[in-house]
């Protein structure tokens, strides 16, 4: 290819330009808008990260909560903000669900650009402590051998809750009937009052229910134990492998400048490897994970494909 002068003498100050750009962000507030309402495990692990984040930046970090639409509300304000660094996207599991179940989303994955990860959050098997299964093998047995089948929660159809039951009772073998609610609270609610038999759950939901003796915990969908349910087998330990885990992370809009992204990048990394911020995304229920925006956009590409042949095959829509 050939280079010109001119062209080169372009590259430069847009180079320099950029490097200026960077070194004086942030100038102002920056925006981060949040999936779910205020007080949600979207909303708790923000503010953990943002606290500290405002601090090693010097500016404020404006928290907005969008909740709606299973965080699709959010998602498209982030896709349709200035790409200039002062608007944050908080993503999570919904995200990679909703580019298959929604066909007419005003985005796509290259509407943003990655920055990093914050955190994973396991997914188990919960049941009402009255159930007669104790492990993945009882509770298959059980689930074959029920007539009528068995019911399972979820959050509403197309829901990581959802998808979650539909990939393992398939590699399981087994029918169930799938009873939507409007929330995973709302599900919770119903599975604790006997009214539903099982649902898949992200420690933060059901955490505190295992704990107060209202839901009973069969297996942890990760390759290891989840560390603030240390009791709770995985499903591998059990004879049965299965891994569904739930993530979340932080975007900017595409075309924002890399030396931005860079230092966004940075300064979490640097947030989520403290211990006291350790420390509290544990006692929220999530599992720590810190990575470059590359390894975080390279994660996301593989949830997408994974789910969307599971979407296909069950039909889910946000409308079953």
């Amino acid at each position: 290819m050939k280079t010109t002068a001119g062209s080169v003498l372009g590259l430069t100050l847009l180079a320099l330009a950029t490097g200026s750009l960077a070194q004086g962000y942030p100038d102002k507030p920056i925006r981060w808008i949040i999936d779910f309402p205020a007080a949600g495990v979207s909303d708790i692990l923000a503010r953990i990260v943002g606290g500290k984040l405002s601090e090693s930046l010097g500016q404020a970090i404006v928290y907005d909560n969008r909740p709606g639409a299973n965080g699709i509300i959010a998602n498209e304000m982030v896709a349709k903000a200035p790409p200039d660094g002062y608007t944050l996207g908080f993503i999570s599991q919904p995200f990679s669900l909703q580019l298959t179940v929604q066909p007419k989303l005003a985005f796509t994955l290259d509407s943003f650009a990655p920055v990093g990860f914050l955190a994973m959050y396991p997914s188990l098997l919960v049941v009402h402590p009255r159930s007669p299964a104790n492990s993945v093998k009882e509770f298959i047995a059980y689930a074959k051998g029920k007539k009528p089948p068995i019911s399972y929660a979820s959050s509403g159809a197309g829901g990581a809750q959802h998808l979650s039951m539909e990939i393992f009772r398939k590699r399981a073998g087994f029918d169930a009937v799938h009873v939507p609610y409007a929330g995973s609270q709302a599900s919770l609610v119903d599975l604790i009052g006997g009214r539903v038999d099982a649902t898949f759950a992200n420690v933060p939901g059901a955490l505190p229910h295992i704990r107060g003796n209202r839901l009973k915990a069969i297996a942890v969908a990760a390759p290891a134990r989840a560390r603030m349910l240390s009791e709770v087998p995985t499903f591998a330990e059990h004879g049965f492998p299965l891994e569904l885990l739930g993530y979340a992370g932080a975007v900017v809009p595409a075309g924002t400048a890399r030396p931005i992204i860079a230092k966004l990048n940075a300064e979490i990394g640097r947030v989520i490897r403290m211990a006291d911020v350790q420390e509290r995304i544990y006692n929220a229920g999530g599992e720590p994970r810190a990575g470059t925006p590359e390894e975080f956009g390279a994660y996301l590409r593989k949830d997408v494909a994974f789910w969307a042949p599971v979407i296909r095959e069950t039909g889910a829509t946000t409308q079953n």
